[in-house]
């Protein structure tokens, strides 16, 4: 079942919308990307009938006006795409309970599996440190992945770098792959990581999730107990208004840095805070870098 936040309004605004790959790449089977194989370029094969769950753009509503029936334009030189959705799944992730951002980064995977689904795109989900899922085919498929989402929990003792290079590891094909984390880790870590994707000849998009709290601590923390929710390590917690700004540098310090080696890497990068709606930002921002289009 899906989340109370995907109505028949937000689906139907999903889908208007494609993933976009900035290359083109060679998928498994027909779908609607244009791959690298050489022909005469993208034009019209033949037709097919409609099955539940095509995307209604490709119908050809000239046939249905004639026939009373409804067929599928078919072209050639247009392949899958295959959708990574790489999801961090360490702790950090479920903090703080009332705007997760784990629960963030469910609902913006589930939106792009959704929309991939839709165009007849392959995904296939990785939860770091946890499971892989199947590669799933066709939009009803989006129940069983809204059902893996729903079931896994963030969970501790997670190594970015190492629980990102073997998701990439289990890649077999290029495509697009996704990757929703907070990114507070050691950025030798996190450069780590995404170096085994770039390899995998993957066109990469990091999606970055940070909630209120990693932005402002809350309340009065002159005396209280931290627990690092990666190791479980307990510490003794007093930050005063000079400690609240050199955290505050070191983000900001630590995000720039981010941006410069995405940048450098040539992957894409966005921001989400877990206090905004999901569909905001899938509908806007990834709209607006080209994800989707």
């Amino acid at each position: 079942m899906l989340p109370k936040e995907f109505t028949p309004e937000y689906l139907s605004q999903l889908e208007l919308l494609r993933v976009h790959a900035r290359r083109a790449f060679l998928g498994r089977k027909q779908g609607g990307h244009v791959s690298l194989k050489r022909g005469h370029g993208i034009e019209f094969s033949d037709y097919r009938q409609y099955e539940l769950g095509d995307s209604p753009r490709h119908i050809d509503w000239g046939v249905y006006g004639r026939t009373d029936k409804l067929f599928v334009k078919r072209f050639r030189e247009e392949q899958d795409l295959n959708l990574a959705l790489i999801l961090d799944c360490s702790s950090s992730m479920s903090v703080p309970e009332l705007y997760s951002k784990w629960g963030m980064a469910k609902s913006i995977a589930l939106s792009l599996a959704y929309v991939a689904l839709l165009e007849q795109d392959s995904v296939c989900l990785y939860c770091l440190g946890l499971s892989q899922s199947p590669t799933f085919y066709g939009v009803r498929a989006i129940h069983s992945i809204a059902k893996i989402l729903n079931q896994t929990q963030a969970a501790a003792g997670q190594n970015f770098a190492a629980d990102l290079q073997q998701a990439a590891s289990r890649l077999r094909f290029p495509g697009v792959a996704v990757v929703l984390s907070d990114f507070l880790a050691p950025l030798d870590q996190i450069e780590r990581g995404f170096n085994m994707l770039r390899a995998k000849n993957m066109d990469i998009s990091a999606i970055q999730i940070l909630s209120p709290d990693d932005l402002d601590p809350p309340g009065d923390l002159s005396n209280a107990f931290a627990v690092d929710s990666e190791t479980g390590e307990q510490l003794s917690l007093r930050l005063n208004e000079q400690d609240r700004k050199e955290y505050a540098e070191a983000l900001v310090e630590h995000n720039e840095n981010l941006k410069l080696y995405f940048s450098a890497a040539r992957i894409s990068h966005s921001l989400a805070f877990s206090n905004k709606p999901a569909g905001d930002f899938v509908l806007g921002t990834l709209t607006q870098i080209g994800l989707l289009r």
